[in-house]
């Protein structure tokens, strides 16, 4: 959706970002950590499309995050039927210097992996992902299917050019994705980071220091999620936000479903400051409340 130059100066101004007559310039950055050995200096806050809208505030949403410096988009054929890697395919045509692009395969099979990996592509309207995640590997058996079958299929996908990175994501057992990283040079990792995670298969003890030993990247995701689920909403994203900022990650995705969240998100995100340890440890305990499978879907067995 075009978009008039008053409502993106508006919308700039109102996230800490100045247009001067040259275009865009940042007057408030959003903080940059180097991702893992993968030379992309990532911004602390990614866009995260499970959720995208189904109107042309994805768009908009889209591109007011990367005019405000964001740098990193994640998506996945299976976020809203490929409807996300469609929208992502239009900011691509357009765009596609501005920002790191990563997606996913659920495939297990090499074939079938090689495969998504040619349709995200044309969905995607590039000619080169930069990170293409083996995704939700969630027990040792998928973990060993997705070593024999998915990484062979997105090898063969990394010498032909249409692949620059590959890394593997994981929600419920952080051993999986510890064995993961000891078996495979995955050069990323995607794992759950929240206050309330903390007290559930935390991945941030013991998962993190050591792909950090081994200069893996680490994205976090579901920041917020736990906390949305209990609550019904959340009425204010600052701590949440804030406190996954504080862990360990290189960058946290993030995702929308209207237009007003990524602009309160690029906010929060040039305007951070880690939270001390005590800070850290008192909103633990805050969210202790909410680490159960029910707020914590992605954690059940």
């Amino acid at each position: 959706m075009e978009f008039s130059r008053r409502e993106l100066l508006r919308a700039l101004t109102l996230g800490g970002v100045a247009l001067t007559t040259g275009g865009a310039k940042q007057t408030t950055r959003i903080p940059k950590r180097p991702l893992g050995k993968i030379p992309h200096d990532a911004t602390i806050l990614g866009i995260g499309t499970a959720e995208i809208p189904d109107d042309d505030e994805s768009l908009k949403a889209l591109n007011l995050a990367l005019d405000a410096g964001v740098n990193y988009l994640d998506t996945a054929p299976s976020y809203r039927a490929a409807r996300s890697e469609t929208v992502l395919g239009q900011v691509c045509a357009q765009r596609r210097d501005d920002f790191f692009l990563a997606t996913k395969t659920l495939e297990r099979s090499a074939d079938g992996a090689y495969r998504e990996v040619r349709e995200s592509l044309a969905r995607l309207q590039t000619k080169t992902i930069d990170l293409i995640q083996v995704h939700a590997v969630n027990d040792f058996d998928t973990l060993d299917e997705a070593l024999r079958g998915a990484v062979k299929g997105l090898e063969r996908a990394k010498r032909e050019g249409l692949v620059r990175h590959i890394g593997i994501t994981g929600h419920t057992r952080p051993e999986v994705i510890l064995k993961a990283i000891e078996s495979y040079p995955f050069e990323s990792i995607l794992v759950p980071v929240s206050a309330a995670d903390h007290w559930l298969n935390d991945f941030v003890s013991g998962v993190i220091p050591e792909a950090r030993k081994k200069r893996v990247a680490v994205i976090g995701m579901k920041a917020l999620k736990g906390v949305e689920r209990a609550k019904g909403k959340v009425a204010d994203a600052e701590p949440w936000l804030r406190y996954a900022w504080s862990c360990p990650v290189d960058c946290l995705i993030v995702g929308f479903r209207r237009y007003a969240e990524v602009l309160e998100n690029v906010r929060l995100a040039q305007q951070f400051r880690p939270m001390s340890a005590e800070q850290m440890r008192a909103l633990e305990q805050e969210a202790k409340q909410f680490a159960n499978t029910q707020a914590l879907w992605w954690k059940k067995g």
